[in-house]
């Protein structure tokens, strides 16, 4: 607890108001009663002051304020000459009395007072402090001169004044301790108060630095504290969404490094397949042009012949199917879209294509299956979609064709195209689109197939606006694409009208 901010401040607080009543306390000890005996000496000088301007032949006048200093003041007032005669007396009732009837006829002397101490001020008047060892009390005593041989003389007893110092004293202790204590209920609230935005702040300001921005500061004044706050919450806001845009730019960064290095990967790929592609041919072109030039003899002659004709095809089909999947990704080759039927295309095609095939081909697309598109181009598409079945199908398979309408869009349909066989792994299927890639990695020279297709068809596909893609089916594999349904014909007025 000692390491907290609020418990901090209700300690110096707390100490600063226990300091204060320590000091008021011994202060009241210390100087309360000289205080008292101060302002009582100037009471004393102005009431002798008042009787110094009396008639003291007035009996009347005298015996009145003399009773009236005793009543209000606690005051014992003796008018004497300097032989020690009392002219006047507020010592007892009956001395008034005796001089307010005018009974001159009582005479008494003045008595002194042991005195303890003693001051005598510049115009003669004595101040002391006396003992009447008759009573043994105590007197604060001021003697002053009024006019030739009469002295008046003011006493006031000490313990009256030790008792009032006292009663005030013991009362400003309880008025100090009840404040005191209300004091610490007032600072243990308002340290805590004080200290709980500061605390929210410091554990908001943790947060942020973690990089957790969801608490807020709650704004309850207008204050420096409460500016203070606000600045926060608005630098949270302003790192939360500089934090965001800093993340959303890597996420699109790192997304644009793998798409270059992916890039980069099929690049490189590219080239060395190319070169793998183009090397076998050169050489066999090579040494049978060499061989050729050394005069080998007449029956070898037609088959070298031949074989460079063959691969010359070879080189010419490639370098083809590089420019065709070039324009077709650049977007170069426009395209001529119109209804026609695909099941009429696609019975045609596998007539023609499927006359060697040991599998079983079947076609399940309704007739006529209208649909509007480019129709050389997805001629195109689906004879690389059969070649791919047909190489792939296992001995005695099964190739079927087939259709059903797209769940997103009634307009569209998504046509099928599955072979029996073993399954493609899940990690080359992205990859089967890509140009060049060939389901064997021995790369075994096949007479017709590159690996272009399928990226072709992509590009058509593409092209098009439509999507494709494959999947693992149950015994096989199903490579599919979508076309747009042809609109169907509008009713002919006349045979309407008929």
């Amino acid at each position: 607890m000692k390491n907290k901010l609020w418990f901090k401040i209700f300690v110096r607080v707390a100490v600063i108001f226990v300091a204060f009543v320590l000091v008021v306390t011994l202060s009241n000890a210390a100087f309360l009663l000289p205080f008292y005996v101060h302002k009582q000496e100037a009471v004393l000088r102005e009431k002798a002051a008042t009787i110094a301007s009396l008639d003291l032949d007035d009996t009347d006048a005298v015996a009145m304020a003399l009773s009236k200093l005793r009543e209000q003041n606690s005051l014992e007032v003796e008018i004497y000459t300097t032989s020690g005669k009392t002219l006047y007396t507020s010592f007892g009732s009956q001395m008034l009395d005796y001089y307010y009837f005018g009974n001159k006829k009582f005479s008494m002397y003045h008595k002194d007072l042991t005195p303890l101490e003693r001051r005598v001020l510049s115009d003669g008047s004595v101040f002391e402090t006396a003992l009447d060892p008759s009573t043994d009390t105590e007197f604060l005593l001021y003697r002053q001169q009024i006019s030739d041989g009469v002295l008046v003389e003011l006493k006031l007893q000490k313990q009256l004044l030790e008792n009032s110092a006292a009663t005030a004293s013991e009362f400003i202790c309880y008025i100090a301790a009840g404040c005191f204590l209300l004091a610490v209920v007032w600072v243990f609230l308002f340290a805590r108060k004080f200290s709980k935005p500061i605390s929210d702040m410091n554990a908001i300001t943790r947060d942020m630095a973690a990089l957790d921005f969801s608490r807020h500061l709650e704004v309850k004044s207008h204050d420096e504290i409460g500016q203070l706050a606000d600045s926060i919450n608005h630098m949270s806001a302003e790192l939360k969404r500089t934090l965001d845009d800093l993340q959303a730019s890597n996420a699109q960064l790192r997304s644009e490094i793998e798409l270059e290095r992916q890039l980069d990967v099929m690049r490189r790929g590219f080239v060395a397949n190319v070169s793998h592609e183009l090397k076998t041919p050169i050489s066999i072109i090579q040494g049978y042009a060499e061989g050729l030039k050394l005069n080998i003899n007449a029956a070898a002659r037609d088959d070298y012949c031949d074989t460079i004709i063959d691969e010359s095809d070879r080189m010419n089909r490639l370098v083809l199917g590089l420019l065709e999947l070039s324009k077709y990704e650049s977007g170069q080759v426009p395209i001529s879209p119109e209804n026609f039927d695909l099941t009429q295309m696609a019975e045609e095609m596998c007539q023609r294509m499927g006359r060697d095939i040991n599998a079983k081909i079947q076609i399940q697309l309704p007739k006529p299956l209208l649909v509007y598109a480019d129709p050389g181009q997805i001629e195109q598409v689906l004879k690389s979609y059969l070649e791919n079945a047909f190489a792939h199908v296992d001995a005695g398979g099964t190739i079927t064709l087939s259709s059903k309408p797209d769940t997103a869009d009634p307009q569209i349909v998504r046509v099928l195209v599955h072979n029996t066989g073993s399954h493609i792994d899940e990690a080359e299927m992205p990859q089967i689109w890509q140009s060049f890639y060939r389901g064997d990695t021995s790369h075994k020279r096949q007479q017709s197939r590159f690996g272009l297709g399928l990226s072709i068809v992509s590009a058509i596909i593409k092209l098009h606006g439509r999507s494709c893609g494959v999947y693992n089916a149950d015994g096989g594999v199903c490579f599919w694409f979508t076309l747009q349904l042809a609109d169907p014909p509008a009713a002919d007025p006349d045979l309407s009208a008929g």
